[in-house]
């Protein structure tokens, strides 16, 4: 297939929504010299970034000095070659599983692409084993 996927824990917090928190948010994870593997942001229900962390440890030391109240989630990381129709087998590993995809973010470059899919916590054991990742 051409491509890794890995279980991995990502980083939820809720923020305030206004121009400039994520330019604040980033240069505290920089200044902390937290490295970040993805992040996002997302809207619904309120304002919150969620970011895959090489160190999920460092960034909840830096949230609890700062005061900052967040939540971890396991989500999946694939990363692979890119090609056309790159996440077709994954999403039909999925969909033949009968699990819905919470969120999905992808994106290609210099012919590699990554992806990062969320499920709900109910179906993150079923997700791993239609992905591979449990016997």
């Amino acid at each position: 297939m051409g491509h890794t996927i890995r279980q991995v824990t990502a980083v939820v917090v809720q923020v305030e929504d206004r121009v400039g928190m994520l330019h604040e948010v980033l240069c505290v994870l920089r200044d902390a010299g937290v490295s970040m593997v993805a992040i996002a942001s997302q809207r619904r229900q309120g304002t919150a970034l969620m970011a895959i962390p090489d160190d999920v440890n460092a960034v909840r030391e830096l949230a609890a000095r700062q005061g900052v109240s967040m939540q971890t989630r396991q989500v999946f990381l694939v990363e692979g070659d890119d090609r056309v129709g790159a996440l077709c087998d994954i999403t039909r590993a999925i969909s033949e599983a009968r699990i819905s995809i919470e969120d999905i973010a992808a994106l290609s470059a210099a012919r590699r692409y990554a992806a990062v899919l969320t499920f709900a916590d109910a179906d993150l054991e079923a997700a791993a084993k239609a992905l591979g990742l449990e016997e």
